[in-house]
């Protein structure tokens, strides 16, 4: 009888883990707009043209005025804003020409930073760098034959937009 006992909650035990972790999985629709991204951006030349919320937002905290406003290109930093990013996927790295403006403390032309896409529960995702090229996970909504689209979540409920561009050959 024990025997049985055991065996149920065994079974009951490995049911329930193989649905959590079915829940934790992308769906094959995220897996295939991720591997369809990747071959997007192989061997084309981006810049940021476009930052934004889609909900007003606060976007400097730490300063006496309250300004709420969706329209947050004016605070890019000048550095990515002429930055060139060229994605290598099967290295997983992005060398990042800063042409006339160099974040400060590297002057250099060109470096080269880690990156990946992927998919998850939640969709797609981009993990690139933000302003000051440390890690960031971004949530991929759109690509077409000139752009991208990616967001992320802002604390106040807010989701922050950035579009990348193709530049020319």
């Amino acid at each position: 009888m024990k025997i049985v006992a055991y065996l149920t909650v065994a079974l009951l035990t490995t049911a329930f883990l193989s649905s959590c972790k079915k829940e934790d999985e992308a769906s094959p629709e995220d897996k295939l707009k991720a591997e369809q991204f990747k071959a997007f951006i192989l061997s084309k030349k981006f810049q940021v043209k476009e930052y934004y919320s889609d909900k007003p937002i606060d976007y400097v905290e730490d300063d006496a005025e309250v300004k709420s406003e969706t329209e947050l290109f004016n605070y890019v930093s000048v550095w990515i804003k002429d930055d060139w990013n060229v994605f290598d996927v099967n290295s997983g790295k992005v060398t990042i020409t800063q042409n006339a403006h160099k974040i400060d403390g590297n002057d250099a032309e060109t470096f080269v930073k880690d990156f990946n896409i992927g998919a998850d529960k939640k969709g797609a995702f981009f993990n690139f760098l933000n302003y000051q090229y440390e890690p960031l996970k971004y949530r991929l909504v759109e690509f077409s034959g000139d752009s991208f689209l990616v967001y992320v979540d802002w604390h106040s409920g807010a989701k922050v937009f950035t579009r990348f561009q193709v530049l020319p050959e």
